[in-house]
């Protein structure tokens, strides 16, 4: 049998009653504070929801500047791409005018003066808008270039075939950007590009490139690396010419490679875009197959001298309108000019749509984040929060408890020996 002494009484007294003034003390911490959680030891499993709450929470605002971010910037670019439109439009009639001979007369060489003078500014207009930046002054259409205009104007004095002489006028725009994507994290690992290369946008025709370069007998002596429109290609050891077809047409590119002519190596555009070449890591693929300029290999811009080039960017199409408009070649206005104004416009018209996609995408997210804040919100506050009725009502039975445990006590506890000498 176990012996039950006073000590023994009076330690299991004081323990009892130093536990009950510790429930009290957290009682009225939390009914102070309004938390459950104090510090982790209180509910290590309360405590490790609430970290990830509160985690959560912070990703979501993150998210949603981010929504907020890339909302702003597709806004921005989507009215570029309305303005575009507008201009595009009314060189368009002033095309469809032309080709229906309404600048022939007594008076057409004036006519031509006012018309070309219109088409100029729509030009610059148009360069202006290629070269417009964001909120905090990165280019819209530059890709990841910064440090200068992604569009850039070629200006020289002209003479008309009636031997006036202008001045200062646009003969070429060559883009200076890259095909860089600026990808903004909407979610966990969901991206969305908000970025819309000019090498794209500004484009009118699809684009061929033809190497001058026989390949009927090329086989490559190493491995190697190139790329086309950002997507890289490897080149083993002993391909050849058929073989880097073969991986360029399975590539997943809207460009396609053939041989034409005494097998010269063509790439051609499935919708209107600069191609963009690349030899990378060390690798001469696209200079050995006459594409790329060996002693200019970076794009952009960076095409072999001696490889054939058609396409027209959406400014040479217009510039070869305005040329014809001042040549009278009414023919080529009617037929070409016209056809490369509708496809510029029809491109135009796609990013448009691609854009407004985007803008509905985060339009949607932007609900979604908003829905998933006020729930985890909820989740938060149920996991970290009192019930005040419940705690309140704990707090008044500890308190009688502990009031009993002293009533108790003073019974418990003996009289010393000093109580019998009084």
């Amino acid at each position: 049998m176990q012996r039950i002494t006073g000590i023994m009484q009076n330690q299991n007294l004081i323990n009892h009653i130093n536990n009950q003034k510790f429930k009290m003390d957290q009682l009225q911490n939390q009914l102070a504070t309004g938390q459950r959680i104090s510090r982790p030891g209180d509910a290590p499993a309360l405590a490790t929801n609430q970290m990830y709450f509160r985690t959560r929470l912070n990703e979501l605002e993150q998210f949603e500047k981010n929504v907020y971010e890339a909302l702003d910037r597709m806004n921005l670019t989507d009215g570029q791409l309305s303005t575009i439109t507008d201009i595009m439009q009314r060189v368009r009639v002033l095309a469809v005018q032309a080709s229906n001979g309404i600048y022939q007369g007594d008076n057409a060489f004036e006519l031509k003066q006012a018309i070309a003078a219109e088409i100029d500014q729509h030009l610059r207009a148009l360069i202006d808008i290629a070269n417009s930046v964001d909120a905090i002054g990165r280019p819209l259409f530059g890709g990841f270039t910064v440090e200068r205009k992604p569009f850039e104007p070629i200006v020289a004095d002209i003479e008309t075939p009636d031997g006036i002489k202008l001045e200062n006028q646009i003969i070429g725009v060559q883009y200076r950007g890259d095909i860089g994507k600026r990808l903004i994290e909407l979610e966990r690992g969901q991206y969305i590009d908000v970025n819309f290369p000019g090498n794209r946008v500004f484009w009118g025709t699809n684009m061929t490139i033809t190497g001058n370069v026989d390949t009927s007998g090329y086989v490559a002596t190493s491995n190697q690396k190139f790329k086309i429109d950002g997507v890289e290609i490897q080149v083993e050891v002993g391909d050849t010419i058929d073989d880097i077809i073969d991986k360029i047409n399975k590539a997943g590119l809207d460009i396609r490679a053939s041989k034409i002519g005494q097998d010269y190596l063509s790439l051609y555009t499935i919708t209107p875009h600069q191609i963009w070449l690349e030899d990378i890591e060390g690798g001469t693929v696209l200079q050995d197959l006459g594409l790329i300029n060996p002693e200019q290999p970076q794009p952009p811009n960076n095409y072999n001298p001696t490889a054939k080039i058609d396409g027209f960017s959406l400014f040479d199409v217009i510039l070869k309108f305005r040329n014809d408009l001042l040549k009278g070649d009414q023919l080529e206005i009617s037929g070409q000019d016209l056809g490369n104004l509708d496809l510029a416009l029809e491109n135009i018209l796609r990013y448009r749509s691609e854009a407004g996609a985007r803008q509905n995408r985060l339009e949607q997210q932007m609900k979604k984040i908003s829905w998933d804040k006020t729930f985890t919100t909820e989740l938060l506050a149920k996991n970290e929060g009192i019930d005040f009725p419940e705690t309140i009502m704990n707090l008044k039975w500890i308190e009688n408890v502990f009031n009993y445990s002293l009533n108790v006590g003073s019974r418990i506890i003996r009289p010393t020996l000093m109580d019998f000498l009084r």
